[in-house]
């Protein structure tokens, strides 16, 4: 059983930026951590797997099942050895939402009943509920079970805005219901769920306690080959609404392999005022820049931040391609952005442009993969989808030619699917961030307590 100053030590190599883990490989923090084929344990053990099940509903159904197709084949694999799969997870942020739906969604693409559990951990005290705890020998080899949604409670989510001041503060109730899990539930842990990169109890800091952790079969592939693989991409394209993707784009350059950086979207307009600042002008953003309830609002320490990355790409000769024509939301195009707008998509000139720079790209002979994320504008709009539909159309062309294309989930693919298909790209992520976060040098948080864990737990133990 790990100790409470073992565990404690294992927390803060997770929790504190400057661990010496930044500063493994991708390929270093994952190779003592097996995948599930090779765990040898005895049929009717019970095996926790965190899995992807934040998926979008529609009317209290299941509207995207390919986050649930991605588990598959590790929960029917924990099912068919006569295991007992446990499988929990979130869904969204908020904590009234229930995973039951999920549950009946799962339960017909494996073809098996999945016994549902409703309240598993007493919210008021951090501990598991006397009737989960005191019923769970009830569950016989081969039967699948899905917990409640694992943000119902606050222990999960104690990490994701903790500082520095509080962490001595958190760490025993974490370690008690952490082991209390393992002592009652299960001493094994499978991680099937790329997509759950926040700071969460069920996948960052319950692995620290376990005596076995293990990768599913999704998430193995997607790690060592395909994350792995976009890793080492030279070209970037950066867009969406989401300003802070700017720490994202930040630690990608910071870690040395990129050469161009095509951006568009919010991203694109902090860096568009960020460099004229730079060369001694300025950039107006328009509402952007004026209407602090936007949406689209960009605050000046995201300026501050834009106008450091754009000074490291130049110190580092990066070419960054930025917009240079804006359709605005009145559907006129413009070279600028008056006060009382906002862009919402590239306009011709600069479709033009980026068209001319992954021709570039695509012939320079040197490392050609990439990786694209987001969408260049409000593109549920056909009045705005022209920037967006234009350039997944130059994915598939980079890709005839020999290019290795990277796309990344969320919006990215929602684009690839509305505008080309799958076969059109190496690769296409169903997680957004972790994907993001992997491309720097600062491992996620669940990356991070698999290695912990396993390096605790069997020093020897050696990736598959």
């Amino acid at each position: 059983m790990t100790t409470p100053a073992q565990f404690k030590n294992s927390l803060e190599q997770i929790f504190y930026k400057n661990s010496k883990l930044n500063n493994f490989s991708l390929e270093e923090i994952l190779a003592p951590v097996p995948r599930i084929d090779k765990l040898d344990l005895p049929e009717g053990t019970r095996v926790l797997i965190r899995c992807d099940l934040d998926v979008p509903l529609a009317d209290g159904k299941v509207a995207d099942l390919s986050r649930l197709e991605s588990i598959g084949r590790t929960v029917t694999y924990a099912r068919d050895k006569n295991w007992i799969p446990i499988l929990f997870g979130h869904l969204g942020r908020d904590p009234e939402a229930t995973l039951k739906p999920v549950a009946d969604a799962l339960s017909n693409l494996i073809n098996s009943k999945i016994e549902f559990v409703g309240e598993w951990i007493d919210n008021s005290g951090g501990a598991l509920e006397p009737c989960f705890r005191d019923n769970i020998d009830k569950f016989s080899a081969g039967q699948v079970v899905m917990l409640e949604n694992t943000r119902r409670y606050e222990i999960e989510r104690i990490m994701w805005k903790l500082r520095s001041e509080e962490f001595d503060s958190v760490v025993r109730p974490l370690y008690s219901l952490a082991t209390e899990i393992c002592e009652n539930v299960s001493a094994v842990l499978v991680n099937e769920a790329l997509a759950a990169s926040n700071f969460d109890f069920s996948s960052s800091v319950l692995p620290l306690v376990m005596d076995k952790v293990a990768l599913g079969f999704h998430i193995n592939t997607e790690l060592r080959e395909h994350v792995s693989g976009a890793r080492e991409s030279a070209l970037v394209v950066f867009s969406g609404l989401k300003i802070d993707k700017l720490d994202n784009l930040e630690n990608i350059v910071d870690r040395g392999k990129v050469r161009m950086i095509i951006s568009a979207g919010s991203l694109a307009m902090a860096l568009k005022k960020a460099q004229a600042q730079l060369d001694g002008g300025d950039f107006h953003l328009g509402l952007a820049q004026e209407d602090e309830n936007a949406k689209s609002f960009i605050p000046e320490e995201r300026i501050e931040q834009a106008r450091r990355i754009i000074q490291k790409c130049r110190d580092s000769e990066i070419d960054v391609v930025l917009p240079i024509d804006f359709v605005l939301d009145d559907g006129t195009v413009s070279g600028e952005i008056p006060e009382d707008r906002l862009q919402f998509d590239i306009g011709s000139k600069t479709r033009v442009l980026f068209s001319l720079k992954v021709d570039e790209f695509a012939n320079s002979g040197e490392n050609l993969t990439m990786f694209y994320n987001g969408v260049f504008g409000k593109f549920e709009d056909e009045r705005f989808e022209n920037g967006t539909k234009s350039f997944i159309g130059e994915l598939k062309s980079l890709t005839e030619r020999g290019a290795l294309t990277y796309v990344g989930g969320g919006e990215g693919r929602m684009a690839l699917l509305k505008y080309g298909k799958l076969d059109d790209v190496t690769h296409a992520f169903n997680a957004g961030g972790t994907i993001l976060k992997s491309l720097g040098n600062k491992h996620i948080a669940y990356l991070k307590a698999g290695y912990l864990a396993c390096i605790e737990s069997d020093p020897a133990t050696s990736a598959t």
